[in-house]
């Protein structure tokens, strides 16, 4: 069942039972007169606040989804939000199924989409966020002198965001460095942004991933070696967990010089 349809069901299921309730203690006399319209406004105000919930819930769900990766779960809920918002919020719905893309490191298609974007129909507090995830892709697509300048500028805001923000920019910024061939610079992003993503399993395993990477940059094999095996344990089946397994499965001489 659709999440519209769900919504309608609990709204008229709520309604149908204050009908129901009504006639059952009150009798059949005149609907809608003093305590009466009252108590059926509280009735529909009731089914509204459960409806809520349950579209929170189903938003609520569709992050999980995205924080451990499981890319199928995140489509269902994203379609499941499409179809409830249809007519309003469009540009928010859009901005969540570039989250998505990027999981698939389809970045180009991503990039497209997050330049795109009507940041003013979204949301003030989205634009440093988009501009976050444009710099992610920008990097990934082999332009780190670009992605730090575009880190960087929104870097104090998402700070002040709150803490699943500041893991965000720390990462991507950490990234950015390590890209840029500065590995010792972006040790300290990166443990920031691990230490502060307990409920992003997904960032976690790419901060520590990337930890691992430039210890390893550094030849610190012991220190690159445990910040791989915090990527694995993180989300073992993830992206970035399998590609810290592959590292810790390579010979000691090779991940020293990765």
């Amino acid at each position: 069942m659709s999440l519209r349809n769900r919504v309608r069901l609990v709204i008229i299921a709520v309604i149908f039972l204050w009908f129901l309730a009504h006639a059952w203690f009150v009798g059949a006399r005149s609907l809608l007169e003093g305590w009466e319209l009252w108590s059926l406004l509280l009735a529909v105000a009731i089914g509204i606040i459960i409806s809520n919930i349950i579209v929170r819930r189903s938003a609520s769900r569709f992050k999980e989804a995205l924080a451990r990766e499981d890319i199928e779960a995140a489509r269902r809920q994203h379609k499941l939000l499409i179809d409830f918002w249809r007519w309003r919020g469009r540009e928010t719905i859009k901005a969540s199924g570039i989250s998505i893309l990027i999981l698939e490191e389809r970045y180009l298609d991503a990039l497209e989409q997050l330049q795109g974007l009507d940041i003013k129909r979204i949301g003030k507090k989205a634009a440093p966020v988009v501009t976050n995830q444009i710099a992610w892709c920008t990097a990934q697509v082999g332009e780190p002198a670009k992605a730090i300048e575009l880190s960087r500028s929104v870097f104090a805001q998402m700070q002040s965001m709150g803490s699943a923000y500041s893991s965000s920019s720390n990462l991507v910024l950490g990234v950015c460095e390590f890209l840029l061939g500065k590995p010792s610079e972006a040790l300290l992003n990166l443990e920031k942004a691990y230490s502060s993503a307990e409920a992003s399993p997904s960032r976690r395993a790419t901060a520590a991933f990337y930890l691992g990477e430039s210890y390893s940059a550094l030849g610190s094999a012991t220190e690159a070696r445990s910040a791989y095996q915090q990527a694995h344990e993180a989300l073992p089946n993830g992206r970035f967990g399998l590609r810290a397994l592959e590292r810790l499965n390579q010979p000691p001489s090779r991940t020293q010089t990765q």
